[in-house]
């Protein structure tokens, strides 16, 4: 065991003695996802990659092989026991607490990185991801753009944005799918910068989420909502207001995550950034991102 993170280590205790206290819900070789019965998601993973959610491993076992979906979680003297196979130690864990976040950013970066870090998403391989015209999530990427971010930035039309983004909940492929992704890096990044905004944070309800994708992806999108991030995402939040090149090694740092989900998780970055911009300096950053990413027309 190398890590434990604060949340998870409050859903994985128990009140007294040995009980049950979550699910598996899936399981890949290297991690899977335990609904705890206090409603939250811990996240078991031998990567390195820390958050608030997540138990980081030592082990690199293939851990399809030893527990499976419906296993029952329950708490041990040391830690925890998963179905019959797997204990997992929890006393000598390092215990990750996230620095808490901030609402008085201001953005450093500037034009000239927007137009940068657009081109860089556009040129690499970004097949089915939200960028890709013929992938099922893009059409409501783009509604998302031109029916909720502009209206948004134009008028505060809070309303048509939380529509818009509640009917593309649970569009496009893979484990959490594409549009959660955008959703989750656009809330985690414009709720990040109300203080300079001078706006109120945007959450959209769990319920509702729920209802429209599975509900792991539903529970990542709504930490993401309330900034409860891992150290990528949080790392390049932090890097815009440093400078464009901290912002730049952030991004590449975090494009590679999952098939796509780096991708998506950018491309509601850069429009909740473009949206922080123009609502301080009264420009026009949003929409010129949405047409270098081919969102808008």
């Amino acid at each position: 065991m190398s890590s434990l993170g604060s949340l998870a280590a409050q859903t994985l205790k128990a009140d007294s003695g040995p009980e049950i206290i979550g699910q598996i819900i899936s399981v890949f070789p290297n991690s899977f996802y335990i609904r705890g019965t206090n409603g939250e998601l811990v996240f078991v993973t031998s990567r390195g990659l820390k958050s608030p959610i997540t138990v980081n491993l030592e082990s690199a076992t293939d851990l399809t092989r030893i527990v499976r979906p419906q296993d029952q979680v329950v708490s041990t003297e040391s830690g925890i026991r998963v179905g019959t196979s797997l204990s997992v130690n929890l006393d000598h864990a390092g215990l990750h607490t996230p620095r808490a976040a901030s609402r008085v950013h201001r953005l450093a970066i500037t034009g000239t990185t927007f137009y940068l870090a657009s081109l860089i998403l556009m040129i690499i391989d970004n097949h089915q991801s939200v960028l890709d015209p013929a992938a099922l999530a893009h059409v409501g990427a783009s509604k998302f753009v031109s029916d909720g971010v502009l209206p948004f930035l134009q008028n505060n039309d809070m309303t048509a944005l939380q529509d818009t983004a509640e009917n593309i909940v649970g569009l496009g492929t893979g484990f959490t799918p594409s549009c959660d992704d955008l959703l989750g890096g656009f809330l985690a990044t414009y709720n990040s910068f109300t203080q300079s905004t001078g706006r109120q944070a945007i959450n959209l309800v769990f319920e509702t989420l729920e209802n429209r994708t599975h509900w792991v992806s539903a529970r990542l999108l709504d930490y993401m909502q309330r900034q409860i991030l891992d150290e990528q995402v949080s790392a390049l939040i932090e890097a815009t207001t440093q400078d464009s090149e901290c912002f730049v090694i952030a991004l590449e740092t975090l494009l590679p995550r999952g098939h796509t989900s780096g991708i998506d998780i950018l491309v509601g970055v850069l429009l909740a950034l473009g949206l922080i911009h123009d609502i301080v300096e009264g420009d026009n950053m949003t929409t010129s991102i949405g047409k270098n990413l081919c969102l808008l027309v």
